[in-house]
């Protein structure tokens, strides 16, 4: 946009007071009403096509260079312009996940975003393992990675919200962020935690995240007898997310060790490193993208007892952590979203214009 570029954004919304077109510093965005997309039903599908009408009045215009689509197996084949209506001279069909652990499912995803691939001139994913684990090959597929805004997520401590959560200065604070849903077994970091609990009273838990496993989450910290030091804050605005993070001391980025999540690199893994912070992570291929054991943080598998033990050896190495503090930042500066751009993004455009 910054070289003369007219850059046009279409996106979803579930409010019903939303207008239909805006500008936000120089992008042109166009809403689209729709139901929430995260349930299953065509919601998704019916997007899609209406995205496509709205692609063909901006071409009434402007001749668009490059159509950047995120494709997900709700799109069905709703990947091409419509009939009589001018294509876009390049599309991009950029897969962000899978978003689905059913395994009938899966392979019903993988079906699907292979027939979409034969649709489209560019298919682009976030990493060489989901590339390969959908389309057989990572070959011909674009990788635009996973990554933080760099300007928002940054070292330093937010004692202001620290004090808000009742936290004392001297607390160790480890940290989750994430939707609060039973498929991503959250209840295995407060298991975790709860071990170490009655031995280390310094050491807290913060939970930020809102979802259908809350009031769950919360009664199992009480039954075991850890939830004063277990504090759950609800759902946080995004933009407020990077200062929640800076009340922590260590990320935890625990993810469930089974398709698609193994095989996808968490994004709160590169924000907590971002945020300058050493990072408890399962041991899957997609953190180990971001975390170098022993050197941004540790890698245990998803077992509660190997994440208590974690705990344990960073409130007992403070100097350690310290050390994997002082590097988190510098081991991920290649995910910045500004790298991202330059590197993958911008590199992929001027090969289709």
């Amino acid at each position: 946009m910054d070289k003369g570029h007219e850059v046009s954004v279409i996106a979803a919304t579930t409010n019903e007071n939303q207008v239909e077109k805006t500008t936000i510093q120089g992008i042109n965005v166009y809403y689209i009403q729709t139901s929430d997309l995260g349930k299953k039903s065509l919601a998704a599908t019916r997007f899609g096509y209406n995205g496509l009408q709205t692609v063909n009045q901006i071409q009434q215009n402007n001749s668009i260079d490059v159509l950047h689509m995120n494709a997900f197996p709700g799109l069905g084949a709703v990947l091409k312009p419509l009939p009589g209506k001018k294509s876009p001279d390049g599309v991009v069909a950029d897969v962000r996940s899978l978003a689905t652990s059913n395994r009938i499912f899966s392979l019903i995803s993988k079906s699907v975003l292979n027939i979409q691939n034969k649709l489209v001139e560019n298919m682009a994913t976030i990493d060489p393992l989901m590339a390969k684990d959908i389309f057989g090959t990572s070959e011909d597929i674009d990788i635009i990675p996973l990554g933080a805004d760099f300007d928002r997520f940054y070292p330093g401590k937010q004692e202001e919200i620290r004090e808000k959560l009742g936290l004392d200065p001297n607390d160790i604070v480890f940290g989750y962020t994430g939707v609060l849903n039973e498929v991503r077994r959250i209840d295995t970091i407060i298991e975790a935690f709860a071990k170490i609990n009655g031995t280390y009273p310094r050491a807290k838990l913060v939970i930020i995240g809102g979802g259908n496993d809350y009031d769950r989450l919360t009664q199992y910290a009480s039954t075991l007898d850890c939830d004063e030091a277990v504090i759950f804050t609800g759902e946080v605005a995004f933009k407020q997310v990077p200062k929640y993070v800076r009340t922590f001391d260590i990320g935890i980025s625990h993810i469930p060790d089974r398709r698609p999540f193994k095989i996808q690199p968490p994004i709160k893994t590169v924000e907590f490193l971002a945020s300058g912070l050493p990072v408890i992570a399962t041991a899957t291929a997609g953190n180990e993208r971001f975390v170098i054991d022993g050197e941004n943080g540790i890698l245990c598998p998803e077992l509660s007892t190997e994440y208590a033990n974690a705990m344990e050896k960073l409130i007992n190495n403070p100097e350690e952590r310290e050390e994997m503090a002082e590097s988190s930042r510098s081991s991920v500066e290649e995910y910045d979203y500004k790298n991202i751009v330059s590197t993958n993004l911008l590199p992929l455009y001027n090969r289709i214009c």
